[in-house]
């Protein structure tokens, strides 16, 4: 059997949308490269399927990916994330307006003496020294409803904690079990 040129330009796309989404400057952007990026993880898997699928050994082969795709947090959510987003009008993902955190810069507790915001302005009187942290807005996973079943946000991956509030490190565990895919179906089915 060859080795699958396709599913490599897959994963290259899937990753070209990860780094579009971690030099997002709009939220629009961001939401946009999501949804490309779970597009094209469903391509490996559906290419590979084409791909590999003409070996007899093929169906136990895959048996193991298969089952993860159902069983693991992670993949499962990313499955029925692009499922969702591709059959039905439900939202996949939620945004959190931007903000602003003012705290001590000693990480003690903080006495303000007179704070107003006028026109955009902010003056603060304090006898401490403060720090003021913008926190800009952001997009974040939703739990995903496809096919009738709900697919809670993922926290663990094969085992292990990963950060839901964290898309663009979700995207990445994702596109890193793709990759150890295909290199694993390859080195089986490639001679």
């Amino acid at each position: 059997m060859q080795h699958s040129e396709q599913t490599h330009i897959e994963l290259a796309k899937a990753r070209a949308a990860i780094d579009t989404m971690r030099n997002s400057k709009a939220l629009d952007e961001f939401e946009e490269n999501w949804k490309e990026f779970l597009r094209r993880l469903e391509r490996i898997w559906n290419k590979a399927l084409n791909h590999f699928g003409n070996s007899p050994k093929w169906r136990g082969w895959k048996g193991k990916f298969e089952g993860l795709r159902k069983t693991d947090p992670l993949l499962a959510y990313l499955v029925n994330a692009r499922g969702a987003d591709e059959h039905t009008v439900n939202e996949i993902v939620g945004r959190e307006p931007g903000g602003i955190g003012i705290n001590s810069a000693d990480g003690n507790g903080l006495y303000i003496e007179h704070m107003e915001i006028k026109n955009g302005h902010i003056s603060i009187k304090s006898p401490q020294t403060i720090r003021v942290d913008f926190l800009p807005a952001r997009t974040t996973l939703l739990p995903v409803v496809n096919r009738g079943r709900t697919y809670p946000i993922p926290t663990t991956h094969l085992g292990s904690p990963v950060d839901p509030m964290n898309v663009v490190s979700v995207a990445e565990a994702g596109a890193q079990f793709y990759q150890q895919f295909l290199a694993q179906a390859e080195e089986f089915f490639v001679k």
